[in-house]
């Protein structure tokens, strides 16, 4: 074999080599993004089989703590015990309470009253009513809670115009 059909030789077996490579990347890339699609729709079936069977069950198991934590206030401490034993059991379980912020966020609490605050701006958390939880990312049940409101401004403070209009003894302006 001369020397110029050896490196031709060669050349055809290394274009085969790389097409064969070329090939088996693009497979193997397929395959990776079939086996991601994969993860993601079984990440998101466990979500859903969370959702419909877990959270039910966690939202009727908080109720149930609430109740008892209420009878645990007169000192009882085998209910205290109770309540407790249930929360540990499903932090266990991925239920986890609600992050403690100083501000309302809608999104994970529900204001049930608003009280004027001189000191807190509005919109700042005065007060936890019933603790929210989350399950994962997912809100399992607000954080009731007492908001800060603005306070009113009293006639005296307001200025002469202000005053009248509060009062109803607005005058026409032309």
């Amino acid at each position: 074999m001369s020397a110029d059909g050896h490196v031709a030789a060669l050349k055809e077996e290394i274009a085969q080599l790389r097409d064969l490579f070329q090939r088996r990347l693009i497979e193997d890339k397929a395959k990776n993004r079939l086996y991601e699609e994969l993860y993601e729709q079984l990440a998101m079936a466990r979500g859903g089989l969370t959702e419909q069977l877990l959270a039910p069950l966690f939202r009727e198991m908080l109720l149930v703590v609430d109740r008892v934590a209420r009878l645990s206030e007169h000192g009882d401490d085998v209910l205290q015990s109770v309540s407790e034993e249930l929360l540990e059991l499903m932090e266990r379980r991925g239920v986890r309470p609600v992050p403690a912020s100083g501000t309302f966020d809608p999104a994970i609490h529900e204001a049930i009253r608003s009280e004027p605050a001189t000191e807190q701006p509005p919109g700042t958390i005065l007060e936890v009513v019933r603790p929210g939880y989350l399950l994962g990312a997912q809100l399992l049940r607000a954080e009731r809670v007492v908001v800060a409101a603005p306070v009113p401004s009293s006639p005296e403070k307001a200025t002469p115009g202000t005053a009248a209009r509060h009062e109803g003894d607005q005058e026409e302006i032309g």
